[in-house]
């Protein structure tokens, strides 16, 4: 539910009104549904969001937006799911770019946790090209304010070296790898503030990342080395492979899946660092995966379109493939930066919600659960969602334009890239997702 200007809670029910001859929405309805009064905030419901049904993108509302000559700080509602989507970037904000949206999903939390009034207000990293990294605060239901430039002392200087804090209280606090070290940074003050073994001096590449408790970081040392370090015990692991790729770490924080993205995966226990066997990842391909509590999930491209979606997990010391999708998004990424508790799951980790975007122009594009889309799914395949479209066309493919659609760790907002049906720049949105 969004959150009116006059305080009340605001459903807004999806109802179409005239069919395009193709098939898709021309129009839609909102229909709102007021509830109890001063009430401003609640927690992220995707069961609000309609129920995903290869929604095809309405390109002619879309393109009466003009959203590519709009200005930083423009807002509208996708002609379809209803959502309130935000541009944050613009050729002239935060800074003189050609184009500006977030890093590489899925991994680091590229958007905090909510803070202030409410925790309505979410800082964002912001890379671009031609322009050094910023951040910005955002408020839903108000916009963007605070753009600024991150400060020598802690800029990444190239994507997935920085990540927002997990921890719900230390919404304004993130990590970054800036002059070989590992640090503490406050997005307040904009000071790093190391507290206890932070600054990790270490020799490290990139692909950071952190379990829900700000606990292991993992990342890669150089491409062929992943590393994993404890940052209240002060271990530092390293391991090395030759055909490695990535590492990816689930939220929980024990497990990491090594990967070339292609062919061969291997489980690495952090627990006890040790190590299960190399393992095939065939018939299925592991990568652009999300990385949740205890498990992942991702789509298999080797099944015929519209193309199977796993989950994958770690039993016995070996990796597990479970279908649990027989549809997916075509290609894509998926994200599982929203941490969702036990309490909120039942204690069911299979039914964590993620995030998948797809992104192309196939011949079988209508056949997908999401057509060129954002939606949420939970990770037993029992409840997928539409959250909107992104319109971002990639012919030819960028790799910065994809959409990469990415919630932050409180599930309250979720970022992508467009470049606004192929208007040669991209820039970064802030989707408002429906509370409770």
């Amino acid at each position: 539910m969004a959150v009116s200007s006059v305080k009340h809670f605001r459903v807004s029910l999806i109802l179409p009104f005239v069919l395009a001859a193709a098939g898709g929405l021309v129009g839609c309805l909102a229909v709102e549904i007021a509830g109890p009064k001063g009430v401003t905030s609640g927690a992220p419901d995707p069961t609000l969001l309609p129920v995903a049904a290869r929604q095809a993108p309405n390109v002619l509302a879309y393109a009466a937006l003009q959203v590519a000559t709009q200005p930083a700080g423009f807002s509208y509602n996708d002609p379809v799911s209803g959502v309130k989507v935000w541009k944050a970037t613009s050729s002239t904000t935060p800074a003189p770019n050609s184009g500006a949206g977030h890093d590489y999903a899925d991994g680091a939390n590229q958007v905090s946790r909510g803070w202030g009034p409410n925790n309505n207000t979410h800082t964002l990293l912001i890379r671009g090209d031609g322009m050094e990294y910023h951040l910005v605060d955002f408020t839903r239901g108000a916009g963007f304010s605070n753009y600024r430039l991150l400060p020598p002392t802690a800029r990444p200087m190239r994507d997935l070296r920085f990540t927002f804090s997990s921890v719900a209280g230390q919404e304004r606090i993130a990590y970054v790898i800036s002059g070989g070290q590992l640090k503490r940074f406050n997005t307040a003050t904009m000071q790093v503030e190391n507290t206890g073994n932070f600054p990790l001096t270490a020799a490290l590449f990139g692909w950071l990342q952190q379990d829900k408790n700000d606990e292991w970081f993992v990342g890669l040392v150089d491409q062929q080395t992943a590393f994993a370090w404890n940052s209240r015990t002060n271990q530092l692991l390293t391991h090395a492979e030759t055909w490695l790729n990535e590492p990816r770490l689930e939220r929980d924080g024990r497990y990491v899946i090594l990967t070339n993205t292609q062919d061969i995966i291997r489980l690495w226990d952090l627990s006890n660092n040790s190590f299960g066997p190399q393992q095939s990842a065939a018939p299925a391909l592991f990568f652009h995966n999300a990385n949740l509590r205890g498990q992942w999930v991702g789509t298999d491209p080797n099944t015929p379109a519209p193309f199977a979606q796993d989950r994958y997990a770690a039993i016995g010391g070996q990796i597990t493939r479970t279908q649990i999708l027989a549809q997916s998004a075509g290609a894509r990424h998926h994200a599982g930066n929203w941490i969702q508790s036990d309490a909120e799951l039942g204690g069911d980790l299979n039914r964590q919600w993620s995030f998948v975007s797809g992104f192309g122009n196939a011949p079988w594009e209508n056949m997908f659960l999401w057509q060129q889309a954002i939606g949420v799914e939970r990770s037993d395949g029992s409840d997928q969602r539409f959250l909107l479209h992104h319109y971002s066309l990639e012919i030819p493919l960028i790799y910065f334009s994809l959409p990469m659609g990415m919630p932050s760790p409180d599930g309250k907002v979720v970022i992508f890239n467009s470049n606004m049906s192929g208007s040669g720049r991209y820039d970064l949105f802030v989707a408002e997702m429906p509370l409770r």
